[in-house]
């Protein structure tokens, strides 16, 4: 009979121990719905328009080729701005390619993703664009629903949802609604693209764009590569009206990331950096991973050293706000040369002997790295928030964000010099 009034206290004080705990449940955390969209097949074989100009909205990936900068409107088509005045930029048109993100052009021939295919649009005439060729589900093949159509991804709604840590999908980073859709926590999902920040800022045409650190899009050796989140494409452009996909490597989940370096690709994923050697260009051989904490990672490089930002985000999994320096001049054995605290950065730029960090909504720094071991933080602009940021060998640095597109004279790298904006709406 003790044994039982025994059990019976026990589980009393169990119950009470555990509704204290319940009691103290006191963080909370914002999800956002992403709806499925659909395409029907007749939607996805629309050729690409050119209509008038937009103002920016959601601003994505930039470029710059031969005097034209174009903007990525996330999922929805390409700014096309002439930019041969810097200070004084037009925004010309607005392509529209449903479901792009992420382009790169050489010789006049724009590649670009709709959805799962991938376009090449022939902008010698940026006001004619023509579409030359198209590789269907290079990405992927599609689901098909017979009643809605293609599932050619997810858009993010207005909607949002805040759960505390009683909930069973808290600590989840997403969670399906049941109906095709999904409940993500906040940030989750962002994309984005980027080149070589010491290429000339005046192209001829037979030489690729410039773009950024963050690409996933690249044009190098003659060939276009193309990483997903966990295969590498490699394709021919020996005729870039029509390319072809010569060679597939599976890289593992998680790549965000390309960026080429002489012959030598640097690809930036959740869990490292890869290089590869692209000294046969159709067949990229591995040659070593850099292996880091579990976050973003855009990476850029010289000969000598990579620089890698880590940033935190449900997105990336993890809760690094970083920057590695990492010694590549031995390319088979990386090593972390050092580690510097950052707010939240995102893509960056390396011009000679100096580095910019973009540093999400807190601005933008710039670094003297003319020593790697011992880097020199100049200036940290604040009102400069930006996510992606080119260097053009004329002294002039594009830096796109949240709030728009900026381009600045940083032939004073100590006073940088503001010479035109293109903001968001509304901003």
């Amino acid at each position: 009979m003790k044994t039982i009034k025994n059990l019976a206290i026990l589980l009393m004080l169990s119950l009470l121990y555990t509704s204290c705990l319940k009691d103290k449940c006191i963080e909370t955390r914002t999800f956002i719905r992403w709806d499925p969209v659909y395409r029907t097949q007749a939607q996805l074989n629309e050729p690409t328009a050119l209509e008038s100009p937009r103002p920016l909205e959601h601003p994505g990936i930039i470029y710059f080729y031969q005097n034209y900068i174009l903007i990525n409107e996330y999922q929805t088509g390409i700014h096309v701005i002439d930019n041969q005045d810097p200070r004084n930029p037009l925004n010309l048109a607005f392509l529209a390619i449903d479901g792009n993100e992420h382009f790169a052009i050489v010789s006049n021939q724009l590649q670009a993703n709709k959805y799962h295919d991938l376009l090449t649009i022939d902008i010698s005439d940026v006001t004619k664009p023509l579409e030359k060729s198209r590789i269907r589900n290079i990405f992927g093949d599609v689901w098909e629903d017979q009643s809605r159509g293609f599932l050619v991804g997810h858009r993010r709604s207005l909607e949002t949802m805040t759960l505390d840590c009683s909930d069973p999908n808290f600590n989840s980073l997403r969670w399906s609604d049941g109906g095709g859709g999904f409940w993500a926590a906040v940030d989750f999902g962002r994309t984005l693209e980027f080149l070589p920040a010491n290429a000339s800022g005046d192209q001829g045409s037979g030489q690729p764009g410039i773009g950024g650190s963050t690409a996933r899009f690249t044009i190098t050796a003659n060939h276009l590569y193309i990483v997903s989140d966990w295969e590498l494409k490699v394709l021919d452009l020996a005729n870039p009206s029509t390319p072809v996909l010569q060679n597939t490597v599976n890289l593992g989940w998680g790549i965000e990331t390309i960026y080429p370096c002489k012959d030598k690709l640097f690809i930036g994923s959740s869990a490292g950096m890869h290089i590869f050697d692209i000294s046969n260009p159709a067949v990229p051989a591995f040659l070593a991973m850099f292996e880091h904490a579990r976050a973003c990672d855009p990476v850029v490089a010289d000969d000598q050293t990579a620089y890698v930002t880590l940033h935190d985000g449900t997105d990336c999994e993890g809760f690094a706000n970083q920057l590695d320096v990492i010694a590549v001049d031995n390319i088979l054995t990386p090593r972390l040369i050092n580690t510097h605290a950052m707010k939240n950065p995102h893509g960056l730029a390396l011009a000679g002997d100096y580095l910019f960090v973009c540093e999400g909504q807190y601005g933008l720094k710039v670094f003297d790295v003319s020593n790697r071991e011992n880097l020199r933080e100049i200036d940290f602009y604040k009102d400069m928030p930006s996510t992606d940021v080119i260097a053009l060998s004329n002294e002039t640095l594009l830096v796109i964000g949240d709030k728009g597109f900026k381009q600045y004279d940083i032939s004073d790298i100590h006073n940088l010099k503001l010479l035109s904006e293109i903001p968001v709406v509304g901003s």
